[in-house]
């Protein structure tokens, strides 16, 4: 940012000594106190007279002055360039500053995103698998459009964990609960809000377990927050089954876009929702990368009873690692799927 702000600094330097107010013509004021001569063309073969003179001078300023601001234009790119070029190189593992800190995109559009139909088709087999993608798909398209004409007020009820809820969280669930309890394609299902098996369908498939919207604390602020979903198949039920026994799971994430990241049959596919409501590709098959340099540590005043923790977030800022930390689960984990890379830690405290 500091280099980012020298060139700005030396683009407006050299505008202003292009201004009006820097254009002094090379002659003396006019006794008096009178203004400077103005410029007039001269006859043909006029001798030059002192507005003449003026003129020409005042031409060469103008002319020295845009040469400066297009020579600070073009150092300013350089420097961009030359920025980037070490970025990419490594070499700048020492450096400090957001342009030294900050992992940007390295993403290149496409001049077409396949739809959520086209790479379902391809990217998941079970058919009753792809009907229940689509249903959490529209219900998460339900809570965007809620999520951007509500308050964020304090609702009357409360969870079953004593937490005041929001209307947001209120409606978030609803929605979820509207879905499960209308599917054919969902035999049970039981909420972060509510957490207890509740029977929809007996002719149902799968099994849905949610939070409905993640980030409580930090909604109100208009800071991303998000849904997040498993599935099980009724086989194992949820009771007494794993991580490992989800027929698949989806995280969506409530920001400036809406996205949703989701595990296909060959791995975890990043979803856009785009104009007209419609979901496309945007990333597909994403790999976490081993080496990280981004953490994002929740709880850190834990780090304060726990000595892992301290020792742990203290190996992070003596290496130099970027904090990148919201407050929210769901976009701090997000992001490591759009930087391919990053450490997410949340440890209880005492």
């Amino acid at each position: 940012m500091a280099r980012r702000s020298n060139c700005f600094l030396g683009l407006a330097a050299g505008a202003a000594l292009a201004g009006p107010a820097f254009l002094a013509p090379g002659s003396a004021p006019a006794p008096g106190g009178a203004q400077a001569p103005q410029l007039r063309a001269t006859a043909a073969g006029a001798a030059p007279s002192a507005a003449t003179s003026a003129a020409s001078d005042s031409a060469t300023t103008a002319f020295g002055a845009a040469t400066f601001c297009a020579a600070a234009a073009g150092l300013a790119v350089s420097r961009r360039r030359a920025e980037g070029a070490r970025r990419k190189a490594g070499d700048d593992a020492d450096a400090y500053g957001a342009s030294h800190t900050s992992f940007y995109t390295d993403a290149v559009a496409k001049d077409k995103y396949e739809t959520l139909d086209e790479v379902l088709s391809q990217k998941l087999k079970d058919p009753k698998l792809k009907g229940m993608v689509t249903e959490l798909l529209d219900a998460c398209v339900k809570i965007t459009e809620a999520l951007r004409v509500n308050l964020v007020t304090v609702n009357d009820s409360s969870n079953t964990f004593g937490d005041r809820q929001l209307t947001v969280d209120v409606i978030a669930d609803d929605l979820l609960w509207d879905l499960a309890k209308s599917s054919k394609l969902v035999c049970e299902a039981s909420s972060e809000e509510e957490p207890e098996i509740v029977k929809t369908n007996p002719d149902g498939q799968f099994v849905l377990c949610w939070d409905p919207l993640d980030g409580s604390s930090i909604v109100d602020n208009n800071w991303a927050v998000g849904t997040i979903v498993g599935v099980w198949d009724k086989s194992t039920g949820l009771i007494g089954a794993t991580g490992r026994d989800q027929v698949m799971s989806l995280v969506t994430l409530y920001g400036p876009r809406t996205t949703v990241f989701m595990t296909l049959d060959d791995g975890v596919y990043e979803f856009t929702l785009g104009e007209g409501n419609k979901w496309i590709c945007s990333r597909d098959k994403i790999q976490i990368k081993t080496e990280c340099k981004i953490f994002a540590p929740a709880n850190m005043r834990a780090a304060q009873e726990v000595e892992g923790y301290n020792k742990l977030i203290n190996h992070y800022m003596e290496n130099k690692y970027t904090l990148r930390y919201t407050g929210g689960l769901v976009p701090d984990v997000c992001q490591q799927f759009t930087k391919l890379q990053g450490v997410f830690t949340n440890p209880t405290s005492k």
